[in-house]
């Protein structure tokens, strides 16, 4: 069994009316608002509802919260991101909602590719590799059929590498 399974991730559900929501944080003003208003309202909602996030019940994407440590401070970070299916694991996208900069985990799991996903009441430690060439590209290609904004992502942030992680479960022992 996979990493997909062990943390119970649904499959994306989009119909009209999330379809329509994520156009609007696609769009520039929107990825905007979205980068400043998503992250703490996840955040609030995932500790009132025991793991559950509002990008979850209100866009119909799978969301997973990974723990990493620091790359400069070594303390823990939390991150709510949107789950691709990869195979019978994970994939990440380090889009940042197209923006200028690359998002801070990403800089962690160059620096220490070890981390915990969480997903409502599930944890799972994992381990990331960064995937390139074809790998990362079939990724994308999920990513776009899961949230419609990635492309729109890709486009605005065309400047630097958008990075793409697998996550699997970390070898025991």
């Amino acid at each position: 069994m996979g990493l997909w399974a062990d943390l119970g991730l649904p499959t994306a559900h989009a119909g009209p009316g999330r379809r329509a929501l994520h156009r609007l944080v696609a769009s520039a003003p929107g990825a905007r608002v979205a980068s400043r208003v998503v992250a703490p309202l996840d955040t609030t909602v995932r500790r009132l509802t025991r793991g559950r996030t509002a990008t979850e019940a209100l866009a119909g994407v799978p969301t997973v919260t990974l723990t990493t440590h620091g790359a400069r401070t070594g303390r823990e970070r939390q991150s709510h991101l949107l789950a691709i299916p990869c195979d019978e694991d994970l994939a990440v996208i380090g889009s940042n909602y197209g923006g200028e900069a690359t998002p801070g985990w990403v800089h962690n799991l160059r620096a220490d590719p070890g981390g915990v996903l969480t997903h409502h009441d599930r944890s799972v430690p994992v381990r990331a590799r960064l995937l390139t060439g074809s790998d990362a590209e079939a990724v994308w290609d999920t990513a776009a059929a899961v949230y419609a904004g990635y492309p729109a992502y890709r486009r605005r942030a065309a400047h630097r590498t958008i990075t793409v992680w697998l996550l699997q479960p970390a070898p025991r022992g």
